[in-house]
């Protein structure tokens, strides 16, 4: 689902420095998300960047997760079936809080010979592995925060910007949809015997069905419909837990 636009910059404010001294200098700008998981349950999320003009050109970029009070340099983002979509999955902890930032890479950019302008927006998403999966609620805060360099001749101090993004829709509680993704495609996962999808009979209340022949009893097929329903969400939550 829809959560906010994004505007990356490494640019100068302006060419040249022209009439006001230090003019020229540069804004480092980034995307920064604040997530809250107030859910009971561990929550495979992804993000999805789109820009089209100019295209996101993920070298440029740096990505960094912070959800355990250290930033995480280790993800990446990783093309999402177009050249101008990216994507970036990661699991939530239920209870927990965490900080997405995607900016321009200076830790490879050179401020005063690179330029880095790219404007989109972001999708958000919870991942499960099946077809059963309800929307859930995340606390999503987007930003925009930005650094002023020195000018090239020196003039100007480091300032500092920040700029609340509104959300698609417009609050910060969003009920956000679930995407089918089995994320585990890469290794063979074992579920235990404990979590395997069992439908009580006993429990189930059974319906008389009078046909031609005669009476005949049958399962109650909404009944063990819930329950499969709800035995697979149990599995889906202790495979997100399993891979946190």
């Amino acid at each position: 689902m829809l959560l906010s636009t994004f505007e990356l910059l490494l640019k100068k404010i302006t060419p040249d420095p022209g009439t006001i001294s230090g003019s020229d200098r540069s804004v480092l700008q980034g995307y920064f998300l604040n997530l809250s998981n107030p859910t009971a349950s561990n929550l495979r999320l992804r993000l999805r960047f789109n820009a089209t003009t100019p295209s996101i050109d993920p070298d440029q970029l740096l990505d960094i997760l912070d959800t355990g009070g250290s930033n995480d340099f280790s993800g990446s983002l990783v093309p999402d079936g177009s050249p101008n979509r990216f994507r970036y999955d990661f699991t939530l902890n239920a209870g927990d809080t965490g900080l997405f930032i995607l900016q321009p890479n200076i830790l490879k950019l050179d401020p005063k010979a690179d330029q880095v302008e790219v404007r989109g927006f972001v999708e958000i998403f919870i991942l499960v592995p099946f077809f059963f999966g309800s929307p859930r609620p995340l606390l999503l805060t987007p930003e925009h925060r930005g650094t002023f360099l020195p000018s090239p001749d020196g003039n100007g101090e480091f300032d500092q910007l920040a700029v609340s993004l509104p959300t698609s829709t417009g609050a910060s509680l969003m009920v956000v949809d679930t995407l089918v993704n089995p994320f585990f495609e890469s290794s063979t996962v074992t579920i235990p015997d404990s979590l395997r999808p069992t439908v009580p009979v006993e429990a189930l209340e059974p319906i008389v069905n009078n046909g031609a022949d005669g009476a005949s009893i049958q399962p109650n097929l909404p009944q063990i419909l819930t329950v499969m329903a709800n035995r697979i969400q149990s599995i889906e939550e202790s495979l997100a837990t399993s891979q946190s």
